[in-house]
């Protein structure tokens, strides 16, 4: 469901053409002739969030995030890591992320002339300062250095920027989300998730100190932050987990708020014939079950799970047969008729089975449009980010294993004790975000951010050369695998914005 809903604003003003960093958007009004009231703000911070929608409904939670989790076939695109920087998916990437900073700009610079109560001003203000400094962190987590911007665009001659060192930008990422955290409203002022609540800019704190003190950035020092930031969440005491992990993404599909345990989403519309300009979703499309019988939720199932993330389960645990599916459909069966897989092996042809669309409640439902919500953060990360922290600053504590041992209990998986160093703790966490948080978008940088993205894919394609009988399956699941180098640590500047702005430079290998 679509809480924040969207606008779709003419712009009437400035007709300058959208270029190189995309810092005017076209579709959004010009500064001069809005922003005097608090009506027009607020629509105004919607169009901030808007940005958000495109990205997460389709290459952030598949294409941008394939590493040990899911392959799909293919033989060039991003997620078999081999594309140029000419792929569109990655100039789109970059285009909707400086537009969303441009939006917020734009409002940051003119709400304070705004005719409104001031804590409303604030609340606003808070939030576009979060997702601004957040669509800087998804940037710098993506491409590394880049064009860093802070007011909004004047003229068409205030267009062009070099790129900025990323250790710069995450300094700013973290202060102007911790200036944004002491703005924004608690999550008890919202019965949804949809909004940046104080408890959302708490958790992305923990998570960018993580990236800030992992590789290539290397401040472990920021560790200490991101322990502080995480147990904030966990101490107001707001946030409890789901007792049943599969209810959490039966309630995405379903629109039922848990803000207990879903900090921060993304809203999508619930999709029809007769309201399909909306915002969709493509969640439960091509990282869902394949079968293709529209009026029961059809999926492409492009995206298939590597048997070695199957076996990385406790057979007790009850998120294995969630979060991979253990059953296809019978083609063209009408209605689908489940075909259950040998529940003792692994196998490389498994679906993801987080976001089943046979659980969507529209009568009316869209072959890829869907309206299943996006989860950002859950309260299952809070508690593994602690976990995480509280390891590197003081060791595999008492505390440390409480915080892993809350998400695995509400699995029914057997609980963690007497870890005998931080390393072995550390490696312990690495597999629990996976079986935790697997196809959530967040594993690629997870990986990355560890140091061990190359080592970890060229492991499970001998693992899988050596356990997988099916030639094609070798050859396409491995493709990915085989491919990453260090240049895919980051992504191409695209080079729409390398031949428009003459100040930029590639990335290294591109």
């Amino acid at each position: 469901m679509k809480k924040i809903i969207s606008i779709f604003i003419i712009y009437c003003g400035l007709f300058v053409s959208s270029c190189t960093l995309d810092t005017v958007p076209v579709d959004f009004i010009a500064s001069e002739y809005y922003f005097s009231n608090e009506e027009q703000c607020t629509l105004a911070l919607t169009g901030v969030y808007d940005r958000m929608d495109y990205n997460y409904a389709t290459n952030l939670c598949t294409l941008f995030d394939t590493a040990d989790e899911m392959w799909a076939f293919g033989t060039i695109g991003p997620w078999v890591n081999s594309f140029y920087s000419s792929d569109t998916r990655i100039s789109s990437f970059w285009k909707q992320m400086y537009e969303g900073i441009e939006r917020a700009n734009m409002l940051l610079d003119k709400i304070d002339d705004a005719d409104m109560d001031d804590s409303r001003r604030m609340v606003i203000k808070g939030e576009a300062k979060f997702l601004r400094a957040y669509y800087y962190f998804m940037l710098v987590q993506n491409f590394g250095d880049v064009p860093f911007k802070t007011t909004a665009t004047a003229s068409a001659s205030d267009l062009f920027y070099p790129r900025v060192s990323s250790d710069e930008i995450y300094d700013f990422i973290y202060d102007e989300m911790v200036e944004a955290e002491a703005m924004v409203a608690p999550i008890t002022s919202y019965d949804y998730a949809e909004h940046a609540s104080k408890s959302a800019v708490q958790g992305m704190l923990a998570r960018v100190s993580l990236y800030m003190a992992g590789f290539p950035n290397n401040r472990t020092e920021k560790y200490a932050d991101a322990l502080k930031w995480s147990e904030k969440v966990i101490q107001q005491g707001f946030h409890t987990l789901n007792p049943d992990y599969s209810q959490v993404f039966i309630n995405l599909i379903q629109d039922k708020y848990d803000t207990k345990e879903s900090i921060w989403e993304i809203g999508f519309r619930t999709t029809g014939a007769s309201d399909s300009y909306y915002e969709f979703g493509e969640m439960g499309n091509t990282n869902g079950i394949y079968q293709n019988i529209l009026e029961y939720g059809a999926a492409t199932g492009t995206f298939k799970v590597y048997g070695a993330l199957w076996n990385k389960y406790d057979t007790l645990d009850t998120r294995r047969d969630w979060a991979i599916a253990p059953y296809d459909f019978v083609y063209n069966s009408n209605p689908p008729e489940k075909r259950y897989f040998d529940s003792t092996k692994a196998t490389n042809s498994r679906y993801i089975g987080k976001y089943r669309r046979e659980y969507e409640l529209s009568a009316n439902k869209q072959k890829r449009a869907n309206g299943t919500n996006y989860p950002l953060l859950r309260y299952a990360d809070v508690l593994l980010m602690a976990a995480e922290a509280e390891n590197e600053v003081n060791g595999p504590s008492l505390k440390a294993l409480g915080y892993l041992n809350q998400v695995r209990e509400r699995a029914q998986a057997p609980l963690i004790s007497d870890v005998a160093s931080k390393d072995t703790f550390r490696k312990i966490l690495q597999d629990e975000r996976s079986l935790e948080l697997c196809f959530e978008g967040l594993r690629k940088q997870d990986l990355k951010r560890w140091g061990i993205l190359i080592p970890t894919m060229k492991d499970l394609a001998k693992y899988i050369r050596d356990t997988e009988t099916n030639a094609t399956i070798v050859t396409r699941a491995t493709l990915p695998l085989d491919n990453v180098t260090e240049q895919h640590y980051y992504y191409p500047i695209p080079l729409r914005e390398m031949n428009l702005n003459k100040l930029l430079t590639q990335n290294p290998g591109w």
